[in-house]
C-alpha cells in the first residue's frame, strides 16, 4: 500500500430525493379479475361478507368440540389467507382493513389474523365498496381462504421437505422449525421526529437524531422480545399436551435460559420434537404460524490422500498485539498446533454445544487419523492461504478465535439451532477484549437452499451483520461427490445424466447451501487451481481456475442474487474416464491445509478440496485489510473485497455472462488490487461507513483531470463501482424491497454527462440524454450483458466498464440512492453502506494514479475547509 494508497470519494452533497414507484405489473388473470370486481362490487362484497360469516361460526364450533375433547386451548386470534394482487403494499393493505398481518408470500398471498371476528374495519370497507362510496381496499381482496387444510395455505407454511411428508402420522416424532410471527407492522412502533433546531451544526442534528432513533429502537427491540415471549407461551400448551419438547434456548442479544426460540426483529424461530398429531394441531390452528421447516443438517468435506511427512524447520511467532482477529465458527480447532499454537486467543476460545463443556474446543472430528479434522484446517488456510510455510521465522497475519459448534462427527447438535449459536457466538467474541469483526463460517446444509423465503439462518447472518456491524465470510456450499437423492443429487447422478462439467453446477439443485444466500454475508465458492490430465482419470476443471466440481452456484434465491460473490482455490476432483464413473479427490487436485493431529497423522497435506477452504481465504484478505484499516467498519473490508475481484481469462471468453456470474460471483479477489494502487490504478473509497435514511441520496464525484480525458483515443480505461450495504432484515417479508428496512442502489454519470444533469436524471426530473456506458450487469437487465439478474439485487453491488477515456465527464458522478423497504413510517429507515471506484488504464503509461490524486485530494480539503 505504501506509496498508492486508496484515496477518499468526495461527498459533495446530500438531497432528501422521491423516487417514483413503477406500476406494478399485473397479470392478464388478475388483471380480469379486478375488472370484474369493479363491475360487480355488491357481489364481491357480498361473497366476502360471506366467508368472513362461514369463518366466524366455524371458529365458534371448533373451539367447542375442542373442550369436549381436552384439547389445548387455541389462542384468541384467528389465522386465514388472503389473496391479492402481486406487489401489493401488504401494510397498507393489513392497516386499511384492521387486520394483522403475519407474513407475505411469493405469490399474490398473505397471511393475517384478527382477534375480532366481526371484522368491524373491513366490515365497514366492504360496506362502502358495495355502496359505490368507498372502500378501495376491498379491490385489492381478490378472495379469502380460511380452511385450515386449504393447499393454498399448507404450501406457503410447509417447506417442500416437510409438504413432502405429509400425511404426518400421528405417533412418529419429528423435529421441526416453526417461524411465528410477532411483529405485524411497522405502523405498530412509534418513530421518533427529530426537527433540526436553528443553531444547531448539522453533525449535531445527525447525532442527536440518530440517538433519539437508536433508543426508539432499543424499546422497539424490547418490544419484539417481550413478543416472542408471548408468543412462545401461546404455543407451549400444545408441546405440553402432545409430550412434545422444545430443543432451543430462547437468545436477543445475551442469552436467555428460561425460554425458547430464537427472536428476530418481527418473529421468533423455535425447534421442536414432537409427535405428528400435535404438528397437525399448530398447523392447523396456530395463526401466527408462518413457516415450518426441517432443521439444516451439515455438509461434510472431502477428503484426499494423506501427503506430507516429516517436521519442517519453522518457527511461528505470535501476531502483532494489534492485529486483526478473526473468529474460527466450526468444530473446533487444535490450539497446541504447531502452526497455529502462537496465533490462537486461548483465553476467549469456548464449546458452544449443549451438554459440551465450555473448554471442550479441540477439533475431534471423527476422532480417526484420516480425518484430519475441519476447523483446524479451516484456521490454517486463514493464516496460510497458499502454502503452508516450511522454513525460516513466520509472524501470522492475525489472531485466532475459536468457537466450536460441531460435534466430532462434524455436525449440529439437536439441540442447538444456528441461528442461536451465530448469536452466542457473536456476542461472546464481538465483546472486549478483541471486539472481532471477521467470522468465518464454513458451515452449510447438505442440501440446496429453499426458495420461497430467506430461512432463519441466513436472516440471523444478516441481522446480526446489520445490528453488530461485523463481517460473516461463508462458503457457498458443496455438492456430494456420490448419486445423492432425486432432490439433491450428486456428481455422479448428474454425469450419469449426460451434464458436462460445469453444466451439473448450473442445475437448479445445484443452488447455494444454507446459509449462503445470506444477503450481507460475503459468500465465497471454489475454483481449481490447476488442471490433472492423466490417460485413466481426468480433472473436472479443463482450466485453470474453472469452478470446482462441487462448488454450488447462483444466483441466490429468493431474488436472484449475485452469489458467490466471490470465489477462491478449493481445489478440485478428478473422475475416472472409464465406466463405472468414480469421483474422488487427489493431492494434485487438492489444497495444502494444516491437519489435526490428535490422533496422529502429519500436520499438513494436501488431502483436502472444498468451499469450506475457500471461505478462509477471503477471511485472510479481511485480516488484511483490517490490519491497514483497524478502525473501519467491515462494510470496508466487504467492499474492496468484491472491489478487487476479476474474472479469469476462460471467463471473459465465455459470451453468456449470466452462466459466469452464477459460477464464480465477480471473481478471484486480489490481495494486491484490495489493498493497494498502481500508477495505472486508482481507488477510492469512504473510508467510514455512513448511514443514509430513506428517502436520501448522497451525491459523490471525481475530478477527471485533463490529461486522462484527453488522452489518445486509443486508450482504454476500466471503471469498476462496488457498493456494499447494510439495513435491518424482515422475515415475514418475501419481496427484495420488503425484506430490508431501507434498500440502497447506486447510479453513475453517463459519458461526457454534467453532475446537473445526472442529478436530475437521478431524482426523475427533466433531463438531457447522454449515452451511458456499457456496464457488465446495469441496474436494468435489458442494458448489460447479463439479462438474469440486475445489480440491486444484492447488498454488495459491484459492475464494471471498459470504454475509452475521453468519454469521462470532467466530474464524474455518482449516487447512493435509498428506497424505503418494510418501514414505512415518515423519517424512519436506515442503512449502512461504504463504496468504493476504482479507475484502471489498460495501458499502463497512462498516470491514472497521480493524475486524479493531485486534483481530487485538493477538492477533498477544499470541501472540508468549507464545511
Amino acid at each position: 500500500m505504501e506509496g498508492f494508497p486508496h484515496l477518499h470519494l468526495t461527498l459533495k452533497d446530500d438531497f432528501t430525493a422521491k423516487y417514483p414507484s413503477n406500476p406494478p405489473q399485473r397479470t392478464a388473470e388478475e388483471l380480469k379479475l379486478i375488472e370484474w370486481i369493479k363491475a360487480n362490487p355488491a357481489k364481491h362484497a357480498s361473497t366476502l361478507r360471506g366467508i368472513l360469516e362461514g369463518l366466524e361460526k366455524s371458529s365458534e364450533v371448533i373451539e367447542g368440540v375442542r373442550l369436549e375433547e381436552n384439547l389445548p386451548h387455541i389462542p384468541a386470534d384467528t389465522g386465514f389467507l388472503l389473496r391479492i394482487p402481486e406487489k401489493t403494499d401488504v401494510d397498507a393493505l393489513s392497516h386499511a382493513l384492521g387486520l394483522e398481518l403475519v407474513a407475505e408470500t411469493e405469490e399474490g398471498l398473505m397471511f393475517v389474523s384478527t382477534s375480532d371476528l366481526s371484522f368491524p374495519k373491513l366490515s365497514q370497507v366492504l360496506e362502502h365498496f358495495a355502496a359505490g362510496t368507498g372502500g378501495g381496499s376491498a379491490l385489492s381482496v381478490l378472495d379469502i381462504y380460511h380452511k385450515s387444510d386449504d393447499p393454498n395455505r399448507l404450501k406457503n407454511i410447509l417447506s417442500p421437505d416437510v409438504y413432502s411428508l405429509l400425511p404426518l402420522k400421528d405417533k412418529q416424532q419429528y423435529i421441526f422449525e416453526l417461524g411465528l410471527q410477532t411483529a405485524s407492522s411497522t405502523r405498530t412502533l412509534k418513530w421518533p421526529r427529530v426537527s433540526k433546531r436553528k443553531s444547531e451544526s448539522q453533525d449535531d442534528f445527525i447525532r442527536r437524531r440518530e440517538d433519539a432513533r437508536n433508543k426508539a429502537r432499543q424499546e422497539g427491540e424490547e418490544v419484539w422480545s417481550a413478543s416472542a415471549e408471548r408468543r412462545v407461551d401461546e404455543l407451549k400448551p400444545f408441546v405440553l399436551h402432545y409430550g412434545g419438547e422444545f430443543l432451543d434456548g430462547m437468545m436477543y442479544g445475551a442469552s436467555s435460559d428460561n425460554a425458547h426460540g430464537v427472536v428476530f426483529p418481527d418473529c421468533v424461530q423455535v425447534r421442536i420434537q414432537m409427535t405428528g398429531e400435535g404438528f397437525r394441531d399448530i398447523i392447523s390452528n396456530f395463526a401466527h404460524l408462518f413457516e415450518v421447516s426441517l432443521p439444516p443438517d451439515v455438509e461434510q468435506p472431502n477428503a484426499g490422500e494423506d501427503t506430507a511427512g516429516g517436521i519442517p524447520p519453522v518457527t511461528v511467532r505470535a501476531p502483532s498485539s494489534s492485529a486483526a482477529t478473526v473468529c474460527v465458527i466450526d468444530s473446533g480447532i487444535q490450539e497446541n498446533h504447531r502452526w497455529l499454537q502462537s496465533a490462537v486467543h486461548h483465553s476467549s476460545s469456548r464449546c458452544f454445544i449443549p451438554g459440551y463443556q465450555p473448554d471442550d474446543v479441540a477439533d475431534q472430528v471423527e476422532s480417526c487419523v484420516a480425518s484430519g479434522g475441519h476447523g483446524t484446517r479451516v484456521a490454517g488456510a486463514v493464516l496460510y492461504p497458499r502454502e503452508i510455510p516450511k522454513e525460516g521465522e513466520i509472524q501470522p497475519i492475525a489472531w485466532l478465535q475459536n468457537a466450536r459448534v460441531l460435534n466430532e462427527k462434524n455436525k449440529l447438535s439437536k439441540n442447538l439451532s444456528p441461528e442461536s449459536y451465530l448469536e452466542s457466538v457473536v456476542h461472546c467474541f464481538h465483546a472486549e477484549p478483541k471486539f472481532t469483526k471477521i467470522f468465518n463460517h464454513s458451515i452449510n446444509s447438505s442440501i440446496p437452499c429453499p426458495k420461497h423465503r430467506m430461512t432463519a439462518w441466513a436472516a440471523k447472518i444478516d441481522q446480526l451483520s446489520h445490528q453488530r456491524d461485523v463481517l460473516f465470510v461463508q462458503s457457498a456450499g458443496n455438492l456430494c461427490d456420490g448419486v445423492g437423492n432425486l432432490a439433491n443429487p450428486g456428481l455422479r447422478s448428474h454425469l450419469g445424466n449426460g451434464l458436462q462439467h460445469p453444466e451439473q453446477l448450473l442445475e437448479d439443485s445445484s443452488r447455494l447451501a444454507n446459509p449462503a444466500q445470506s444477503l450481507h454475508a460475503l459468500t465465497v465458492g471454489s475454483v481449481a487451481h490447476e488442471v490433472f490430465d492423466h490417460p485413466d482419470a481426468r480433472s473436472f476443471a479443463a482450466a485453470q481456475f474453472e469452478p470446482s466440481a462441487f462448488s454450488r452456484s447462483g444466483y441466490a434465491p429468493p431474488w436472484r442474487v449475485v452469489k458467490p460473490e466471490v470465489v477462491e482455490l478449493g481445489g478440485d476432483l478428478v473422475h475416472s474416464r472409464t465406466s463405472p464413473m468414480t469421483v474422488r479427490a487427489r493431492k494434485e487436485q487438492s489444497v495444502e491445509l494444516l491437519r489435526s493431529t490428535l490422533y496422529g497423522g502429519s500436520a499438513f497435506a494436501k488431502d483436502g478440496v472444498g468451499t469450506s477452504f475457500a471461505a478462509p481465504k477471503v477471511a485472510h484478505i479481511a485480516a488484511k485489510l483490517q490490519n491497514l484499516y483497524p478502525t473501519a467498519s467491515p462494510l470496508l473490508y466487504r467492499t474492496l473485497i468484491v472491489q478487487s475481484a476479476r474474472w479469469p481469462e476462460w471467463a471473459e471468453q465465455e459470451n453468456d455472462a449470466d452462466k459466469v456470474l452464477r459460477l464464480v460471483g465477480y471473481g478471484l479477489p486480489s490481495l494486491e488490487r484490495a489493498t493497494s494502487n498502481a500508477d495505472h490504478r486508482v481507488t477510492l473509497i469512504t473510508p467510514e461507513a455512513r448511514e443514509i435514511p430513506s428517502k436520501q441520496l448522497h451525491l459523490y464525484t471525481v475530478t477527471v483531470p485533463a490529461n486522462i480525458r484527453e488522452a489518445a483515443r486509443d486508450h482504454r480505461i476500466r471503471m469498476d463501482i462496488t457498493l456494499a450495504y447494510t439495513a435491518e432484515p424482515r422475515r415475514t417479508r418475501v419481496r427484495r424491497n420488503g425484506y430490508l428496512e431501507t434498500w440502497l442502489d447506486w447510479h453513475a454519470s453517463a459519458m461526457e454527462e454534467p453532475v446537473d444533469n445526472f442529478l436530475k436524471r437521478v431524482k426523475k426530473e427533466p433531463y438531457r440524454y447522454y449515452p451511458g456506458f456499457h456496464w457488465k450487469l446495469h441496474n436494468l437487465p435489458q442494458y448489460g450483458d447479463a439479462t438474469g439478474t440486475r445489480r440491486t439485487n444484492g447488498s454488495a453491488q459491484k459492475d464494471w466498464a471498459l470504454f475509452d477515456a475521453h468519454k469521462l465527464p470532467d466530474e464524474f458522478a455518482i449516487a447512493v440512492c435509498a428506497h424505503i423497504g418494510w418501514n414505512h413510517r415518515e423519517g424512519a429507515g436506515l442503512a449502512r453502506y461504504c463504496m468504493a471506484v476504482s479507475f484502471e488504464a489498460l495501458d499502463a503509461d497512462l498516470p491514472v494514479y497521480t493524475s486524479i490524486q493531485n486534483v481530487n485530494v485538493e477538492i477533498e480539503e477544499e470541501i472540508s475547509t468549507n464545511s
